[in-house]
């Protein structure tokens, strides 16, 4: 079993000075880093857009909330680890513009600061591949050479997410269940979707005192984040639940929409946004629980846990791919061109998102990024149910040796001497006709 040092600074300078290999990797990652993002900062020509740079404009230039404290003073969606992150940006992009000025300091600090987790990320999938016996050229086919890497890298703040899940699961698997329910608790704390986590992994504890030990180390630690904001001001931290974070958000790059729609529930932005919402959350709830039954792994668990997330949820914008980053790596079943066809849709995205702006004339299926069977949102849905097919079909070897016996079958009917003549519009030669 390894040291506690093998988790963190220590270990991972100790792999960059002994492992050629992943030194070139993280040289290769660091590189795309830069590009993604310094195509972000303002003063670049062209600048892409990147919530991090809407997010000084919205809170500091329109709010004017710049140094103020998040969840007392004014609503911020993001918990409380990206609230630090941005509280430390905004001080020193005010006392230091060395970026041209605060604003273009502000997004340069960002991607500084979120690097190091993109980092770690990588560390801590390097050391899971190796411990379970996976291929770590898979973290360059599925992370590092994605445009969703390059395109999202540095966007938001999702690569904290996927550092607190890899090393969340890293000290699961070695049995280090106190840090796991810390590790979880910070993941949390960052954003709210590593804590489907805490069902398969309190599940796959073989005791409930184990059990009940886990989620209390977890509530503590999760409570000590939260609490000072809830006693100084409670109205305003309850907002990062209830408010635009919460119940009051539109369904938005998913397939949901659709079928609310079709089935006339209402409009996606008001009352049909509840009743994507329920159905969300119902057939989360449902998937998750049918794979609490199943014999799979509690590793299985945690990733079709998080597959049965992404795969129904309302909301999935193109930056929180980067959540499931290593749970891809970790699925060894997940089919790499089904994979790099929703990296590529995910891509669209952002690509399409503002040609209305640009192009106002286009027929508004093209320009209107809610529009359920708009162009954008056919892509996400497209994205999406890849993900959910992956529930499926990732961890049920019968099944995946089914499609393989249709596919070659497919394949055999194409390939075929007539098959080749049928699909050229040629008509079969008789015996007799060969003869004459």
């Amino acid at each position: 079993m390894l040291s506690m040092s093998a988790y963190g600074v220590r270990g991972f300078w100790e792999l960059i000075r002994k492992d050629s290999e992943f030194k070139v990797m993280i040289l290769v990652a660091s590189t795309l880093w830069i590009y993604s993002a310094l195509t972000k900062i303002p003063l670049i020509v062209p600048s892409h857009y990147s919530d991090v740079g809407w997010l000084w404009i919205r809170d500091v230039y329109t709010g004017q909330h710049n140094l103020q404290v998040p969840y007392v003073q004014y609503v911020l969606e993001y918990p409380q680890m990206i609230g630090l992150l941005i509280y430390i940006g905004q001080a020193i992009s005010t006392y230091f513009p060395i970026v041209v000025d605060p604003y273009n300091t502000f997004v340069a600090v960002e991607g500084l600061l979120e690097y190091p987790f993109m980092i770690g990320t990588l560390f801590n999938l390097y050391m899971l591949c190796g411990k379970l016996n996976l291929s770590r050229f898979r973290i360059y086919l599925y992370v590092i050479t994605t445009l969703t890497f390059i395109v999202y890298g540095f966007y938001n703040w999702d690569f904290l997410v996927a550092y607190f899940v890899t090393l969340t699961i890293w000290f699961y698997l070695d049995r280090r269940f106190d840090w796991a329910a810390v590790a979880l608790a910070f993941g949390t704390l960052t954003k709210f979707t590593p804590g489907i986590m805490v069902f398969p992994m309190v599940a796959g504890l073989k005791s409930w005192r184990a059990r009940i030990r886990f989620l209390v180390i977890a509530a503590v630690v999760w409570v000590g984040g939260n609490l000072p904001f809830a006693l100084v001001n409670f109205g305003t931290w309850i907002q990062l639940f209830v408010g635009y974070s919460g119940p009051n958000h539109q369904l938005q790059n998913t397939w949901i929409s659709m079928v609310i729609t079709t089935v006339g529930l209402g409009d996606i932005i008001g009352a049909g946004a509840r009743a994507g919402q329920i159905l969300s959350l119902g057939v989360f709830l449902f998937l998750m629980i049918y794979s609490l039954t199943t014999k799979r792994t509690v590793l299985e668990k945690i990733l079709m846990t998080w597959y049965a997330w992404y795969g129904v949820v309302y909301l999935f914008d193109p930056q929180m791919m980067i959540q499931l980053f290593p749970i891809a790596v970790l699925t060894p079943a997940f089919s790499l061109f089904f994979y790099r066809l929703a990296d590529v849709l995910n891509a669209f995205i952002i690509m399409f998102y503002f040609i209305g702006s640009g192009h106002p004339g286009l027929p508004r299926f093209i320009i209107d990024q809610l529009t359920p069977f708009g162009l954008t949102n056919i892509e996400s849905s497209i994205r999406q149910l890849i993900f959910l097919s992956a529930y499926f079909v990732c961890f049920n070897p019968k099944l995946q040796a089914a499609l393989r016996s249709f596919g070659n079958r497919l394949a055999a009917a194409a390939g075929s001497p007539a098959g080749t003549r049928k699909a050229n519009g040629a008509r079969p030669t008789s015996s007799v006709s060969r003869k004459r």
